[in-house]
């Protein structure tokens, strides 16, 4: 009887004890769960991370939902898109040239006071005749600011009329020699129909004219038979060699 006893003395604290543990375990769980200091603070870390990181998004980029197609999820997904609608190039006579991105509705002035304006060499009646600051600016646009360098040239207009009219010189001296010389028949190269139109040359003489070519002067044409002096003095100021 003495051992039993000895057992339920050290049995029962211990069955005690643990049932104790337990219970206190479960009240603890019960009221002080979701009012835990270190849970709190990690939920609203997570929170503020994830809202810095929303805010530095939408700060640089812009959001578009893409809906699913009948058939898929109801989800979204929403993907960073950059603002930059045009892109332009500009260079030439601007202090920093350069590519550069715009809104839609952005002017070729608008690029030109992003490139930080003109240098001190552009060309100002060109841009000013030529270049509308006015006008919108297209995606992927190449624009160029001349420089007065790129405009400039020399007046040769006075050189260009002399040339012409030394052209139109030699020319019309040309022309002349032309009509001196058509102006006689070359009797080493005219026709039998063009030697007939000499006065006293027939069909005959002209064949006999040809036959007997070369010529070295006028005269030799006198060789020709049925040629005379008389006929030759006839014709010989409308020949020549």
């Amino acid at each position: 009887m003495v051992k039993i006893d000895d057992k339920k003395n050290i049995i029962i604290p211990i069955i005690t004890f643990l049932i104790g543990a337990i219970v206190g375990s479960l009240i603890t769980l019960f009221f002080f769960s979701s009012e835990c200091p270190e849970c709190k603070v990690n939920d609203n870390a997570v929170e503020e991370s994830s809202e810095k990181s929303r805010l530095e998004v939408q700060g640089s980029t812009t959001e578009i939902e893409i809906e699913k197609k009948s058939g898929d999820t109801d989800t979204t997904v929403s993907l960073p898109v950059s603002e930059c609608s045009v892109v332009v190039d500009i260079s030439g006579a601007v202090n920093n040239p350069g590519v550069y991105c715009f809104e839609d509705g952005s002017k070729i002035v608008d690029v030109v006071e992003r490139a930080k304006g003109f240098t001190d060499k552009v060309a100002y009646r060109y841009v000013s005749m030529r270049i509308n600051l006015s006008e919108l600016i297209t995606d992927h646009q190449k624009i160029y600011i001349p420089f007065e360098e790129d405009v400039y040239c020399e007046v040769k207009s006075l050189e260009y009329v002399e040339t012409q009219e030394s052209s139109s010189s030699q020319t019309e001296t040309s022309n002349n020699s032309s009509d001196s010389t058509q102006s006689c028949i070359n009797i080493n190269t005219a026709t039998k129909d063009e030697l007939t139109t000499l006065n006293g040359v027939g069909e005959s003489t002209a064949q006999k004219i040809i036959d007997g070519r070369p010529y070295e002067t006028i005269e030799d044409i006198l060789n020709v038979s049925g040629i005379g002096e008389s006929t030759y003095e006839k014709f010989k100021d409308d020949i020549c060699v």
